[in-house]
């Protein structure tokens, strides 16, 4: 969960980004995505920064943290299911020959009156999913997205942090690889569901009001 000082921090991080630690290691219409090595790892943690103008919190939220509609839009998810106290099991793919990853963590969401929505996963053990052959369990992850509204309503500025341990002996170069692809990837697929939710609101809203507008149904005249 976020404290007002964190999510205050990674507000003031929209406008003007703390590079001290990071480099930038990949761009994306409207998004940059640093990296920095984690102390005493050869692993990297990430943060993106930036914002969809034509996209409101709401639907970000919606395409983001509904997992029966992310798995229409995201290619590297297998499966899900929900578990108690609002955690989750998560399986996602890996590029072959590499096997399976799943993870077990805890998501919340919150909102601020601010309009601020704030979602936080940590991974978590849970005696109730034990791991399973042919799959390499995730149990150092870490996500954290700030969601804040434009000023006009109609975007959303986000700030995304991600950091997690697949183990096994993966090739750096294939490391770099999928992150450098899958984070744009990724930010392409999240704006161009929400932009489905969006347009699909907009079209029942539309057949909503004509059939609830007077004068819909025809007037005969007889001569």
């Amino acid at each position: 969960m976020f404290t007002e000082s964190q999510v205050n921090d990674a507000l003031a991080e929209l406008k003007t980004p703390d590079v001290s630690s990071w480099e930038v290691f990949a761009e994306v219409a409207n998004f940059r995505v640093f990296r920095r090595s984690v102390t005493g790892s050869a692993l990297k943690e990430y943060k993106v920064l930036g914002s969809y103008p034509d996209l409101p919190v709401r639907y970000l939220l919606r395409a983001y943290t509904d997992l029966d509609l992310r798995k229409t839009w995201d290619k590297n998810m297998s499966s899900w299911q929900p578990l108690d106290n609002d955690r989750l099991h998560f399986v996602a793919k890996f590029p072959w020959p590499l096997s399976p990853r799943d993870y077990v963590y805890e998501l919340r969401v919150q909102e601020f009156e601010s309009g601020v929505v704030c979602i936080n996963g940590k991974s978590v053990k849970d005696d109730k999913m034990p791991e399973k052959s042919g799959v390499v369990r995730v149990d150092e992850f870490r996500q954290d997205v700030i969601i804040q509204p434009t000023e006009d309503g109609k975007g959303c500025n986000i700030w995304f942090g991600y950091f997690d341990n697949p183990k096994g002996n993966i090739p750096t170069s294939i490391i770099n690889w999928a992150a450098k692809s899958g984070v744009p990837a990724f930010l392409n697929s999240l704006r161009d569901c929400g932009r489905k939710l969006m347009s699909k609101d907009a079209a029942e809203s539309n057949e909503k009001s004509q059939s609830l507008s007077p004068g819909g149904t025809p007037i005969v005249v007889k001569s």
